[in-house]
């Protein structure tokens, strides 16, 4: 790979984030809420879209050939941040470092954008003729069914419950690992099965992408565990210290920093033997898996 990691995650984010702002329909609609959902699915480091362009790279899938889905998971990412930050829920006043969405166009609107983002993310690459017409109608239906399942009640909706029910109570690992697999992996996950899926992945393959991705996702939430009670706030980009102040259920909490990184590596090398047993080229999506257990934001 000639760029950093970090270099191409800002390529594809800026990618992600014009292609957004040209398809977002803006005729019949409020300003206020083009404007708060503009504001919404801008920043961050777009790292879903990155897993999506990686593993369909690796299927021989140019990134404009899948850039409608990647702005669309990436919308959808967003919404689920802006429901998140909201009062009623983990109450930040920071994200993508500025204000939240609620803090920026007030807390109607914070829900009003947060659902405007879900269906117009799924809007994004459904509608989208091109996308349609380059994939065919069954393996749209079949990503389309993916997300849906890592969003629904047994997905992120139903691992945020569980987070609301364990906070400040006495939590096991396995009940944080069924958080980390809701709330977080499935999510991660979808991505890169929705790029094998659209690559026409073996039965074989799809499995152990799947297998791959949760792994990746329980990787990603240690990492952002962790983060949050080792980095400042302004690194960060949001509120650093909320999980300890709100006696959120994680694995840091629960076997302390060192352990949940010995954790966090041992899924990681796992992660990797899978991968290697792929016949396919994925160093890039290698090198994006790496940037997620050692980043500092």
């Amino acid at each position: 790979m000639s760029e950093s990691v970090e270099e191409l995650l800002a390529r594809n984010a800026q990618l992600v984030e014009e292609f957004t702002r040209e398809h977002l329909p803006q005729e019949g609609v409020p300003r206020v809420l083009w404007e708060s959902v503009v504001y919404g699915a801008t920043g961050g480091k777009k790292l879903r879209a990155s897993l999506l362009f990686a593993t369909a790279q690796a299927y021989g899938i140019p990134e404009e050939k899948v850039l409608p889905l990647a702005a669309g998971i990436e919308m959808i990412h967003s919404f689920s941040l802006v429901h998140d930050d909201l009062p009623c829920m983990d109450n930040d006043d920071f994200r993508r470092g500025k204000p939240s969405l609620h803090k920026a166009f007030g807390e109607a609107m914070g829900v009003l954008a947060g659902d405007a983002l879900l269906v117009e993310g799924l809007r994004m690459f459904v509608n989208n003729r091109e996308f349609l017409k380059t994939f065919g109608t069954r393996k749209v239906t079949a990503v389309t069914q993916v997300l849906l399942e890592a969003l629904g009640n047994q997905g992120m909706v139903g691992g945020q419950v569980l987070d609301l029910l364990y906070q400040g109570k006495e939590v096991t690992e396995r009940e944080v690992f069924e958080i980390y697999l809701r709330k977080t992996a499935r999510f991660i996950q979808a991505p890169i099965l929705c790029g094998g899926i659209l690559g026409g992945a073996s039965r074989k393959e799809r499995r152990l992408l799947s297998r791959f991705g949760l792994l990746l996702g329980e990787c990603f939430q240690i990492k952002d565990d962790i983060l949050d009670v080792t980095q400042e706030s302004t690194r960060l980009g949001k509120t650093a210290g909320k999980d300890l102040v709100q006696g959120k259920a994680t694995l840091v909490r629960v076997q302390g920093i060192s352990k949940a990184e010995k954790v966090m590596h041992h899924l990681f090398e796992e992660a990797c033997q899978i991968l290697a047993s792929l016949p396919r080229d994925f160093a890039t999506l290698l090198a994006l898996s790496r940037f997620v257990i050692t980043r500092a934001y």
